[in-house]
């Protein structure tokens, strides 16, 4: 499935780097696997596979998350 097929069937504003909510957690979309859609949780390294109508959608001008650095070391 592509993105434009999640929007088609599910009818969310899915696309690479949307700002959503996971549980009242905020994270980015990263990428789609079948039917679910890969979220990135703000300060987490990996994304989690999730159904569309689980998100909440936030505007397309929502703030970016801030960038792990996978170099830095606690308490920098």
């Amino acid at each position: 499935m592509s993105f434009e097929d999640i929007r088609n069937r599910f009818q969310v504003p899915a696309r690479k780097g949307a700002r959503v909510l996971v549980r009242g957690q905020p994270g980015t979309v990263t990428t789609v696997r079948g039917l679910t859609l890969r979220v990135r949780l703000d300060g987490m390294r990996w994304s989690q596979p999730y159904m569309p109508d689980e998100l909440q959608w936030l505007p397309a001008d929502a703030p970016e998350a801030p960038q792990v650095d996978a170099e830095a070391e606690p308490g920098d």
